[in-house]
């Protein structure tokens, strides 16, 4: 299984709302590539939110471990994202006790990164780190554990989805072919 850790965000399509996060595109893309994926993430306790958490389980993305945030509302078309900070991933991957690999998108500081390679290492899991194109990457943490490999840093590519899924897929399910390839 591979784990997507990253914000969710909706975006507004008309009455209803759509999957608008790189995170969600990239879970996406792994479940068409054949992968089961669960998602780590935080959304608010309203309309947005529960629109995302049904589309999730319809593209067959598990949400076992989504936080919900009764005091915020789900980002909504670019509004300000919910942030995941260490202490929420210690909690999310503790409902998750088996995987095979863990995209981090964007991780909103080297805590985060650090908790998430402690993670990996317990279970003996693949971390991939993407950020944008000309961002700044993290210093790689050493973790609880000396024993970890540091995680992989890539630059998330722009333009062409396909290109992005055959770079996701290459990475985290190396055995598997990318539907954009077929």
């Amino acid at each position: 299984m591979i784990v997507v850790i990253g914000t969710l965000s909706a975006r507004t399509e008309g009455a209803t709302y759509g999957l608008g996060s790189y995170a969600a595109t990239a879970a996406l893309a792994l479940t068409a590539a054949g992968e089961p994926v669960e998602m780590v993430s935080k959304v608010g306790v309203d309309v947005a939110g529960e629109a995302l958490i049904t589309q999730l389980a319809a593209a067959g993305i598990g949400h076992v471990a989504l936080i919900r945030d009764g005091a915020r509302s789900t980002s909504v078309d670019d509004a300000s994202p919910l942030e995941m900070d260490a202490a929420d991933l210690q909690l999310a991957l503790r409902y998750l006790t088996s995987f095979d690999a863990v995209l981090l998108v964007d991780p909103a500081d080297d805590s985060v990164v650090a908790t998430v390679l402690d993670a990996c290492t317990y279970v003996g899991a693949r971390l991939v780190v993407t950020r944008p194109a000309g961002s700044t990457p993290a210093g790689v943490p050493t973790g609880e554990r000396g024993d970890a490999p540091p995680p992989l840093e890539v630059e998330r590519p722009a333009g062409d989805p396909a290109a992005v899924t055959d770079l996701l897929v290459a990475l985290l399910a190396p055995d598997r072919e990318s539907p954009a390839a077929e």
